[in-house]
């Protein structure tokens, strides 16, 4: 399936939460003792840590390949990633029996790199590239250009984002009904236009901890 100028729905979401089922783990939203005393509120962690491959990128990188057509899995994928998309995609790859080609810029850590070769076995081959995340990902775009393989974007990608979307539909049940404010960024957790729902001293804390 191609991602073309689709936008991610509702539907989309729905379909990635079922494909998910066995494969993504339903994570823990657990109270932080210490940014709440921080932040004089009470903060909640959504605990991503605690998927397989201990990233929420695993989400999106599942959801997208189960798209895949039985032609395209033939082909393989390729993606470029400094390590958590590319564990997901290496568990992805393993799970679906679809051979990928994951690009690495040289400054991704072994201990990273032998967690992808773990996880991916012989279905993910690992191509280090001696440069930035930029070379690799423009290296892995144009290897799959010239070979016919899916490019399986980190974040930039429909299907993708409906994937990493089924953390949404966890903390619609997991969510204490007076939550104020939902904060969601990979680095950032908080800058002050994303925390609207808090006051100006718990919104400074948390920007002055996150930001």
């Amino acid at each position: 399936m191609t991602a073309s100028s689709h936008v991610t729905t509702p539907k989309d979401i729905r379909q990635a939460a079922t494909a998910l089922e066995g494969v993504a783990v339903r994570t823990n939203l657990d109270r932080s003792e210490r940014l709440s005393t921080e932040a004089g509120v009470n903060i909640l962690l959504k605990r991503e840590d605690q998927q397989k491959c201990r990233s929420f990128k695993v989400r999106g990188a599942y959801a997208r390949m189960s798209l895949l057509s039985p032609a395209e899995r033939e082909r393989g994928v390729v993606c470029a990633s400094a390590g958590n998309h590319a564990q997901g995609l290496a568990y992805a790859c393993a799970h679906l029996g679809v051979r990928g080609t994951i690009y690495l810029p040289s400054n991704t850590p072994r201990q990273k790199r032998r967690r992808i070769a773990t996880i991916g076995g012989q279905w993910v081959e690992q191509v280090i590239v001696d440069g930035t995340f930029d070379r690799a990902n423009a290296l892995a775009q144009e290897a799959a250009r010239a070979t016919g393989r899916t490019y399986v974007h980190p974040y930039d990608d429909p299907y993708t984002i409906a994937g990493q979307g089924t953390i949404g539909v966890e903390l619609e049940e997991q969510m204490p009904e007076n939550t104020a404010a939902v904060l969601m960024d990979e680095y950032k957790i908080a800058q002050s236009r994303r925390v609207r729902g808090l006051g100006p001293v718990q919104r400074k804390a948390l920007v002055e901890r996150f930001g």
